[in-house]
């Protein structure tokens, strides 16, 4: 069961080029329908109740809502997610610009392959997957309002803490219920030939796992960008990263939900230093996701990523009918979390949730859990580091949290803020 630290703040390099843009966009929310936000209390009897269905319902409901197209009339509409404010909007420190906004396409290395202290991160020969963060009005409305996005309000903040402060009380004003924070994988995918992805197979699960980067995955599918339709048992080797993968799948890039990337945009994604050689033209393809939502104290975790087989398996469980979740996103499975120890695993052991496209890389990634990650989200004049990945819930008074305060989980305020 999986997640990634999916709203870890993610930094600027010095190497990024100005935000990307594209067409106008409207601000979009979740529409009613989709079960957000939740009442706080339906959520804890469910999960008091262990009621998994209902709770994985809720995880896809949301996820439905998202991704309803932000322009209904128009095939070609965005998901409403792309509508929402990127970091450079809701952490800027000066007044927001005003005016028509734009559709923004800026990428970033993910957080989790960089360091904690700001600076160049080596990155692993091939790795492809690049990232954004969204936030919706409320948590953008409450972190300006508050003045969360500034270095000087969180200093005086933690400065204004008496050593007779519990730990426990020493952190910023909650966001509001329905304050919701995205992040999203992309990877690209050339305009000619054909493009290897690998796919997490569940290989392999242990107590103990050693870190599974991608290049380690044992399968992989061949992404055609040419047609839509592709005849069933059709086969191709491809190649990722000088390893032949004979006899793999092909699948249509129209299986995912994709654009076609402009000049601007392929060479602000070449210069993250990923080696991409992204040309315009190419396509950057959504292969993971991950939400996370302030309906219940310790916020609700979700996490998605694309499988050529998305109807197999647990967690594929209690996705909605086609009517409600719509289109390619019916091709990506589902995890949730909405507490950091329960429910147990089979070992009886806390809790794991993660993101195989971002946590998996990590030495017993496949057994860490999002929230525990994001409970360590504490502003201090040293930032604190995400690693180890592990799980199980903190002690209120855990030595970790001296001398900081508590970011309510998200790690956006420490890296993305405080400018």
């Amino acid at each position: 069961m999986k997640i990634n630290f999916l709203s870890l703040g993610v930094l600027c390099m010095s190497a990024c080029f100005a935000p990307v843009f594209a067409q106008p966009v409207q601000y979009t929310p979740i529409p009613p329908g989709f079960d957000f936000p939740a009442a706080e209390a339906s959520l804890a009897a469910a999960i008091n109740a262990n009621d998994q269905t209902a709770l994985r319902l809720h995880g896809w409901m949301v996820f439905a809502g998202l991704t309803q197209p932000a322009r209904p009339s128009d095939a070609k509409s965005e998901a409403i997610w792309e509508t929402w404010y990127p970091g450079s909007e809701v952490f800027a420190s000066g007044p927001m610009p005003q005016g028509e906004r734009t559709l923004h396409r800026t990428f970033r290395v993910p957080r989790q392959f960089m360091p904690a202290v700001p600076g160049p991160a080596p990155q692993a020969i091939g790795d492809s997957q690049l990232s954004f963060t969204l936030f919706n009005q409320e948590l953008k409305d409450h972190t300006r309002q508050n003045g969360l996005h500034l270095k000087a309000t969180m200093a005086a903040l933690n400065a204004s803490w008496t050593p007779q402060t519990p730990l426990a009380d020493r952190k910023v004003k909650d966001y509001p219920a329905a304050a919701m924070s995205l992040k999203i994988v992309w990877t690209h995918v050339g305009k000619q030939g054909f493009t290897a992805l690998p796919v997490w197979d569940e290989q392999p699960r242990m107590a103990v796992a050693p870190a599974q980067p991608e290049e380690n995955w044992p399968r992989v599918v061949a992404i055609d960008p040419t047609r839509t339709t592709i005849p069933a048992g059709e086969r191709r080797t491809v190649t990722r990263m000088g390893k032949s993968f004979p006899n793999s799948r092909v699948v249509p890039l129209s299986n995912f939900y994709h654009f076609a990337m402009t000049a601007q945009q392929a060479a602000q994604a070449n210069a993250l230093g990923l080696s991409l050689n992204a040309k315009p033209g190419d396509y950057m393809a959504v292969t993971a996701m991950h939400y996370t939502t302030k309906e219940i104290p310790n916020w609700v975790w979700a996490t998605f990523w694309w499988h050529d087989e998305p109807d197999k398996g647990g967690y594929a469980k209690d996705r909605p009918a086609a009517a409600v979740l719509k289109g390619v996103w019916r091709n990506y499975l589902m995890d949730v979390a909405y507490d950091m120890d329960v429910p147990k695993e089979s070992d009886g052991t806390p809790d794991a949730v993660f993101n195989p496209y971002l946590e998996a890389r990590f030495a017993d990634g496949v057994n860490s859990n999002c929230m525990t990650c994001h409970q360590r989200a504490v502003w201090k004049p040293a930032l604190p580091d995400f690693l180890p990945v592990t799980r199980g819930a903190a002690a209120a008074n855990d030595p970790f949290f001296k001398n900081g305060t508590k970011a309510d989980f998200l790690w956006s305020l420490l890296f993305e803020g405080n400018q």
